[in-house]
């Protein structure tokens, strides 16, 4: 009987653990993710961020990206906002931006988080779908 009770405890305690919202540490998260596929074509030469002052005495972390190419190229990239907690916080139009990269040219780019809880991001590079 005892066994049988710890089985159920164990399985509703793991139960409740999957059901549990993902979390990302600093620590484990790098900010920039380049996608095998467009790497040998392309470069990241800077990477910068900053906070953005609001009226109301907050501020925007903003996001500033240059891509160098190194041949014709289609890119296409998001930046995922996180909270002090490691949760992704939600915006508008999540979904990745286009952009043509030609032979030597040096294309900036910037994203501004969608809320002022937005503390760290993370910048993922890949090949339009």
């Amino acid at each position: 009987m005892k066994t049988l009770l710890f089985a159920s405890l164990l399985i509703f305690g793991l139960a409740g653990c999957a059901s549990q919202p993902e979390t990302h540490s600093m620590s484990e998260r790098e900010n920039l993710k380049v996608d095998p596929e467009v790497s040998y074509a392309m470069t990241v030469t800077e990477l910068f961020e900053k906070r953005l002052a609001q009226p109301s005495g907050d501020s925007l972390l903003q996001v500033q990206f240059a891509v160098e190419a190194r041949s014709d190229a289609e890119l296409a990239w998001t930046v995922i906002w996180f909270d002090d907690n490691g949760m992704v916080v939600k915006s508008v139009g999540e979904g990745y931006r286009k952009a043509t990269l030609l032979t030597g040219q040096v294309r900036y780019f910037d994203a501004t988080a969608p809320h002022t809880k937005a503390t760290s991001y993370q910048l993922h590079l890949r090949e339009p779908r």
